[in-house]
């Protein structure tokens, strides 16, 4: 089988430019640069990269996700295609990249497929995320049919017991078997989408099968294998899961029996001037680590993208984090902009 090669996956990401989106990539690199030259937030442009939830739903209870482990607080749902066709139109003409994820299983929304062909139809370079348990014959004709750019899926262990450990009520086997599928079509199809990029978190009792997951991620014929550093919510104690080498994990150990995050946090967000995230039921949030939407800038079900963009809220929490991040709490956990 053919592996999708990185200049494939270049060239389909190249393909999404206009000259409406390279000027407005150039005004929002530009707003950032400035603001932090001035400290103050200065925006112009809308964001070129934008994530939009299909659903919250999951089929997994991984524990450290609000979904999976049921601490997400927010109202849970599925993006309708009103909402979604809704936000496309607004902001199309500006987007260069649309990520079909923020919590929850993309797979289990019923519009998912429907969602991408329209992005596509507008140029937009599209990805998505997922546990790896749909890619049923039924729904990889439907990824390769629909246009989708990028796959990502998760592989969190080379045996079933430790890929169970993180992903909870998971499969390895079925998974497997599902990107084998797909990798195997894709070849029969001919075509380079998507480009598959299997993503394995790093975590205490899976660091021994990094080479098992290399080996099988060749085997599969996967372009691309990433080893992620997983993030975790309680830090006071040692959860069994954070990897002891620092190498492999973004936390150290405080002292005091916890962790800490082993980077020191800058007055700085490259995200709040060039990307957004949008939830299922239209609020629009700062970014990814705003899991319970505690920081609304508004809602597009009421109001313009471009309005909420560049709102009182918006702005207030983009001068914040110039002068005074860490006193964020979300932002403490985070590794965006870091020393």
């Amino acid at each position: 089988m053919r592996k999708v090669r990185w200049w494939d996956d270049g060239m389909h990401f190249l393909r999404s430019f206009t000259l409406t989106r390279l000027i407005n990539l150039l005004k929002a690199e530009a707003g950032y640069a400035f603001s932090l030259f001035v400290r103050r937030p200065v925006v112009s442009g809308l964001p070129y990269t934008l994530s939009a939830e299909p659903a919250t739903a999951c089929n997994l209870s991984c524990p450290e996700c609000p979904v999976g482990n049921g601490s997400l607080s927010r109202p849970k749902g599925t993006m309708s295609f009103e909402l979604f066709r809704e936000i496309i139109d607004q902001i199309h003409r500006h987007l260069l990249h649309l990520i079909l994820y923020f919590q929850g299983e993309p797979f289990l929304a019923p519009g998912l497929f429907r969602m991408i062909r329209y992005a596509k139809e507008r140029k937009i370079y599209v990805s998505t995320s997922t546990n790896g348990h749909f890619l049923d014959r039924k729904n990889i004709d439907e990824i390769l049919s629909s246009g989708l750019d990028r796959l990502i899926v998760s592989l969190d262990g080379a045996e079933q017991e430790s890929y169970a450990k993180y992903r909870r009520g998971g499969d390895l086997a079925r998974v497997v078997r599902g990107v084998h599928e797909l990798i195997s079509r894709r070849a029969e199809r001919g075509t380079r989408r998507p480009y598959v990029i299997l993503q394995s978190l790093m975590l205490q009792h899976n660091l021994g099968e990094r080479e098992k997951i290399e080996r099988l991620a060749q085997e599969l014929g996967a372009d691309r294998l990433e080893f992620k550093t997983a993030q975790f919510y309680d830090l006071s104690g040692d959860n069994g899961m954070i990897p002891p080498d620092s190498r492999f994990s973004r936390y150290v150990p405080d002292g005091q029996g916890g962790y800490r995050l082993k980077y020191r946090l800058k007055n700085r967000c490259h995200r709040l001037w060039t990307t957004s995230v949008i939830t299922w039921d239209g609020r629009v949030v700062p970014c990814c680590f705003d899991k319970d939407a505690e920081h609304e800038m508004g809602n597009m079900a009421e109001i313009p993208f471009s309005r909420i963009w560049k709102n009182v809220d918006y702005q207030r929490f983009r001068e914040q984090i110039l002068t005074a991040r860490a006193a964020v709490p979300m932002c403490r956990n985070c590794t965006e902009g870091l020393a």
